[in-house]
């Protein structure tokens, strides 16, 4: 009687699997929600300019504002020369930087804080568009839109009551559009006296932290609060 029961009991639950399949189907088929609406189409030459940005946010400057020129030239030099820059700025970082951390840091009880590895990626910044703007007086002003995904591996030990604990920055994005002026123009090199850079909105900058090895921007409320 147990083996009957067992093999109708498997039957039944087999038929009830399919017939739930079946009945779902046609359910999901013919019977549709009040709530949801048909979307309208439009071709994009009969959306606004808003729309369109919303639709494509990654689409360059130049593409989004006729008044932006395309810079790839500078690009291409940039991709070239980025492993010679590379190197270059970060010697000057610490040419700059050690100074003047052995002069802050006995004042922190700190003995000692050095650079184990400095390099800011293979990976250049690139120039998405740039505006030039013309005037009366004798400056020239660039507004560039730069975007920068970096891959840099930046590690800093920290030595300080024995222990000698590192932190690391990684996965650096910075994306700005600052206003480069040189003024006044003048007649001898480099032909203008002083660089002006101001921004003209908030720059986005975002980077991943660890400190040991450990990332702290997976502990929560912190990356919100850096």
């Amino acid at each position: 009687m147990g083996v009957i029961s067992t093999i109708f009991g498997a039957f039944g639950f087999g038929i009830g699997i399919i017939l739930g399949l079946v009945i779902g189907y046609f359910l999901f088929i013919f019977i549709q929600s009040s709530d949801v609406e048909t979307p309208e189409i439009r071709p994009l030459v009969d959306q606004d300019e808003p729309a369109l940005q919303r639709m494509f946010p990654e689409i360059p400057i130049w593409v989004k504002n006729p008044d932006h020129d395309r810079v790839d030239w500078l690009n291409k030099f940039i991709e070239l020369m980025w492993p010679y820059l590379d190197k270059a700025i970060c010697k000057t970082i610490l040419a700059t930087t050690e100074p003047m951390i052995k002069e802050q840091t006995p004042q922190y009880k700190i003995d000692e804080v050095e650079f184990d590895s400095l390099t800011l990626g293979s990976l250049p910044p690139t120039f998405q568009g740039m505006k030039v703007y013309t005037t009366d007086e004798k400056e020239i002003i660039m507004e560039p839109s730069i975007k920068w995904a970096a891959n840099p591996n930046i590690l800093v030990g920290i030595k300080a009551f024995g222990l000698r604990p590192t932190v690391q920055l990684v996965d650096l994005q910075v994306f700005a559009s600052p206003r480069i002026t040189l003024k006044p123009l003048v007649p001898s090199f480099p032909c203008f006296c002083k660089i002006l850079v101001s921004l003209m909105e908030k720059p986005h900058v975002d980077f991943g932290i660890k400190l040991g090895g450990a990332d702290l921007m997976s502990i929560p409320g912190l990356y919100g609060f850096v």
